[in-house]
């Protein structure tokens, strides 16, 4: 192998893993985000038991008129 073969090899592996180094880093990035919105969320959706309204009223009501 000459020379230039052994560059463009060297090159190519290195593109290879600078991508491959990217991908991951973008991807804990999203994991990052996401773990963010659902820790966000996650006292919403504890609440909804919270205002609930009487059974038999309007179901997704806030309001409870029979007390």
């Amino acid at each position: 192998m000459d020379l230039a073969g052994i560059a463009s090899a060297a090159s190519d592996m290195k593109a290879a893993e600078t991508q491959y180094a990217a991908s991951i880093k973008v991807m804990k990035m999203a994991l990052d985000s996401q773990k963010a919105g659902l820790s966000v969320l996650a006292p919403l959706d504890a609440a909804q038991g919270a205002n609930n309204a009487a059974q038999g009223a309007m179901k997704g009501s806030m309001i409870d008129i029979l007390a």
